[in-house]
């Protein structure tokens, strides 16, 4: 008995670390309205998202996920390089409980792991926005301000390292993102 109250009170105490909630993607390489109607029908089509809406004049989507979904970044990007463009920026908009984040620090979010960069530590509570920050989400002049932050080989392979909390995987995908 004292067990599975010692169980329910850790449980309890612990915060839940974060879900992610919906994105806001740039496109770059757009022409015309079709170009948008194409990433459109791209980017509905991957399974962890539930709706998109469509800026035109932006080239900006705001993409819903399904609660609960494993949600898979390159997914997001495959879908609009497939439909024949790039991704220029990515913001991903996560609720957070209660969650210590800092320079360095690697976190799971929406079933994937993220890397914080150049981040002051702190603790992060309700929604938070953080930018993508990995090659082919963020123009090379955009993302070159961020390589002085970290010394962890992670970011620059976006893979797990022996530099990474935990003895990752070195398969294990990891996502470079700051607030």
């Amino acid at each position: 008995m004292k067990k599975i109250i010692f169980v329910c009170i850790l449980l309890w105490s612990t915060p839940s670390i974060a879900q992610i909630r919906s994105a806001t993607l740039v496109a770059s390489g757009l022409t015309c309205s079709m170009c948008s109607k194409a990433i459109f029908k791209a980017l509905e089509a991957v399974p962890s998202v539930k709706a998109v809406d469509v800026d035109i004049e932006r080239s900006s989507y705001a993409i819903a996920f399904k609660d609960g979904a494993t949600i898979s970044l390159d997914e997001i990007k495959a879908a609009v390089e497939n439909a024949g463009f790039f991704v220029a920026s990515l913001q991903v908009t996560a609720s957070f409980t209660q969650t210590k984040v800092a320079n360095d620090t690697h976190l799971e979010l929406g079933g994937s792991v993220f890397h914080f960069v150049n981040v002051p530590e702190q603790v992060v509570n309700g929604e938070k926005t953080i930018t993508v920050i990995d090659k082919d989400f963020l123009p090379a002049k955009d993302r070159k301000k961020y390589t002085k932050h970290t010394k962890l080989t992670c970011f620059e392979t976006g893979h797990a390292a022996a530099c990474c909390p935990g003895g990752a995987d070195a398969q294990k995908r990891i996502y470079h993102v700051t607030i």
